[in-house]
């Protein structure tokens, strides 16, 4: 059994416990068996999409070989628990989730490759895409998540209605502030016309009354 610690991995786990997705890919002979250590905290998914390719001399290249199976196992190495056990075909994936915190051993074997030595076609490209997170909880945090959105869109629309009606409020005392400027504007002219009046009818009678005096006295 050859064992590999993934570091890299390992590292980025322990950086965060967000959502971490890594890619790797290996070579292996036919039924020959691939294994990684992983640190998982208790409780998180690890979801891996994999894919094999057969190594064709003729047409020196890898290639899909459908007739090629894959046997994946994981085991929880603090609890002695195999906590997966899972065959596919030439490309699919696997997922499980950590019961217990602590190393878990993952292992990967590819079947069916045709005979041969490591330079012969019998060497399969292994891609693997590992995901790890927290472990679907039915939706919940999901539904966490809408309410509070929902909370919050209902917040911003009291504050929406608010403005509206502020703006309303504002709206009616500008015209009733521009209703009352016309109308003020109105009474200044008016008293003005009056005024005007007032002085033209003084002036009429103070000239009526000294063309009065000046013929009564005899000076006109």
């Amino acid at each position: 059994m050859m064992t590999h610690r993934l570091l890299l991995l390992t590292a980025l786990l322990l950086i965060s416990t967000s959502r971490l997705v890594s890619g790797l890919h290996f070579y292996l002979r036919d039924a020959e068996r691939q294994c990684f250590l992983e640190e998982l905290p208790k409780g998180f998914l690890v979801t891996g999409h994999y894919k094999t390719e057969e190594w064709r001399e003729a047409e020196r290249r890898y290639i899909e070989n459908p007739g090629i199976s894959v046997s994946m196992t994981a085991d929880d190495n603090d609890a002695q628990h195999r906590v997966m056990n899972q065959k596919g075909a030439h490309q699919g994936k696997f997922s499980f989730t950590a019961g217990n915190s602590g190393e878990h051993t993952i292992c990967v074997q590819a079947h069916g490759a045709q005979s041969g030595g490591w330079m012969s076609s019998s060497v399969v490209k292994f891609t693997l895409d590992v995901d790890i997170g927290e472990a679907d909880d039915g939706g919940r945090s999901a539904i966490e998540k809408i309410k509070d959105i929902s909370e919050k869109i209902k917040i911003l629309n009291a504050q929406l209605e608010e403005i509206k009606t502020e703006q309303k409020y504002q709206r009616e005392r500008e015209l009733e502030f521009d209703s009352a400027t016309v109308s003020i504007r109105k009474r200044v002219v008016y008293w003005a016309f009056i005024q005007l009046a007032v002085v033209a009818a003084v002036c009429y009678w103070q000239l009526r009354h000294l063309r009065r005096f000046f013929e009564a006295k005899k000076l006109v």
